[in-house]
């Protein structure tokens, strides 16, 4: 049973894939030699399986930022989708008209989906089954909100009622045609979902790619930080913090050394900040390795001081090229999972907006002292609000600049507030390119080949 499982799980994003909405891909298992999952076990197999579970979301939004640099001799490098993202064009023609970055995050919502509907008439009391409908809860929340920050414009509470959500799909029966939701009705499930999922998931587990209820918790203070709900996210980076507050130390070198390929612990494992562990779908946009035709902007790293460590082991130089070489995955795959670090940040800027200037600055000066170099840290002691603000914005560039989609989504979110609403321009084969704060094109474009399928509205540019 186990080996059949397996194959029902590799076939899985395959079938999300290219099953049309008119196919019932589970009449035809047979053919394919599937087996449909039955026991807690498979279920959990399911969640359990890393290569969808814990990969498969939208983190292309930094191709749209100011931490990167393609070099214009590295332009044949890329294909036409990932240089059209990069320089903000009105159109971008995914691979064979069928977009890896909106399927993959279904695939996760499907499978989410299946366990969901398995375990329906189990025992809900049963720690087992309790434990596997929140992380069924925790995987689809996570899709959902990584794909809203690429296909979806940014929350505004003003406007949530109105703007362009997704399709919120809540069964896994592909043939069920769903049309795309409001953005505030997105948002209320993402947030429906994790709070139930802190409710229910245990506070340990035997690997850390499976979500936890700090992992919940995490989630809540980043989702409710984008959604410029500050009170929220300072209560839940609380909560986080009180069940997991440790910080790696860079000076450390048996955590973190220049000696190791990729400077952190290899995939993860002893990184005592790790809350949640994704990372991204491998390709050149997304990877960290020296010579990579996918650079650092030299603007960002101009931003570290000589003494920052994170200069060091964030960044790789050659003779051509300056790159980002390491991540919390300690491999090529660049991090995007949900860590201590971030939490810190987020409680900074959340008690920074809400007049607690003094917790904003305990906690960056906490941060930083694990980073510099021994007994160089700098000591904040700014206290005019915005000075302050602009500080911990600064600082959690520096800290986070290839996690996730962390520079994209602070773009578009800050973009809100005249404060900290900038325009970005690039400078590729001679021709100066730009984005305006707000514009559409901080919003991608979906397939043309699932506007066909599901008849869904497309994104304006």
């Amino acid at each position: 049973m186990k080996t059949r499982i397996l194959i029902f799980l590799l076939y899985l994003p395959v079938i999300y894939l290219f099953t049309s909405c008119k196919k019932d891909w589970l009449d035809q298992k047979s053919d394919k030699g599937l087996s449909v999952p039955q026991t807690p076990a498979d279920f959990q197999a399911i969640l359990d399986n890393p290569l969808i579970m814990n990969r498969s979301y939208c983190h292309v939004g930094n191709r749209g930022t100011d931490n990167i640099f393609i070099a214009d001799v590295d332009a044949g490098s890329f294909g036409e989708q990932d240089l059209n993202q990069y320089l903000w064009e009105k159109d971008i023609p995914w691979y064979s008209d069928i977009s890896y970055i909106w399927n993959y995050p279904f695939s996760v919502i499907e499978s989410a989906n299946i366990v969901l509907e398995g375990i329906e008439k189990s025992d809900q009391q049963d720690p087992t089954i309790k434990g596997m409908k929140g992380q069924a809860l925790f995987y689809r929340a996570y899709a959902y909100y990584s794909t809203a920050q690429v296909f979806c414009q940014q929350y505004n509470s003003a406007t949530a009622n109105t703007a362009l959500g997704l399709p919120l799909r809540t069964t896994s029966d592909v043939n069920q045609l769903v049309q795309r939701s409001n953005l505030q009705q997105v948002y209320d499930m993402i947030l429906s979902d994790l709070q139930q999922a802190a409710d229910m998931l245990p506070e340990s587990a035997p690997y850390f790619t499976r979500p936890t209820k700090v992992s919940a918790l995490a989630m809540l203070s980043r989702v409710y930080l984008n959604m410029q709900n500050y009170k929220e996210a300072k209560s839940y980076a609380d909560a986080t913090l009180a069940i997991k507050s440790e910080l790696m130390d860079f000076n450390n070198n048996a955590q973190v050394s220049s000696s190791k390929a990729y400077r952190f612990p290899v995939n993860g494992i002893g990184n005592p900040e790790i809350l949640f562990y994704g990372y991204k779908p491998g390709n050149s946009f997304e990877n960290s390795y020296l010579g990579s035709a996918e650079q650092a902007n030299p603007e960002l790293y101009n931003l570290y001081e000589d003494n920052d460590l994170r200069k060091t082991f964030f960044f790789g130089k050659s003779a051509t090229k300056l790159n980002f070489i390491s991540s919390y995955t300690g491999a090529r795959p660049e991090f995007a999972g949900l860590a201590t670090n971030e939490i810190y940040l987020i409680r900074a800027e959340a008690s920074a907006r809400l007049g607690l200037n003094s917790q904003a600055r305990a906690d960056l000066n906490k941060l930083l002292q694990f980073r510099f170099k021994n007994g160089t840290a700098p000591n904040i002691t700014e206290d005019n609000d915005l000075n302050l603000l602009r500080k911990i914005l600064l600082e959690r560039r520096k800290e986070l600049p290839h996690t996730g989609n962390t520079r994209w989504e602070d773009l578009r979110r800050l973009n809100i507030e005249p404060d900290f609403a900038i325009t970005l321009t690039r400078t590729f084969k001679g021709k100066q390119y730009s984005i305006a704060p707000n514009s559409p094109r901080y919003v991608l474009p979906i397939a043309n080949s699932e506007i066909r399928l599901s008849g869904i509205e497309q994104n304006p540019r």
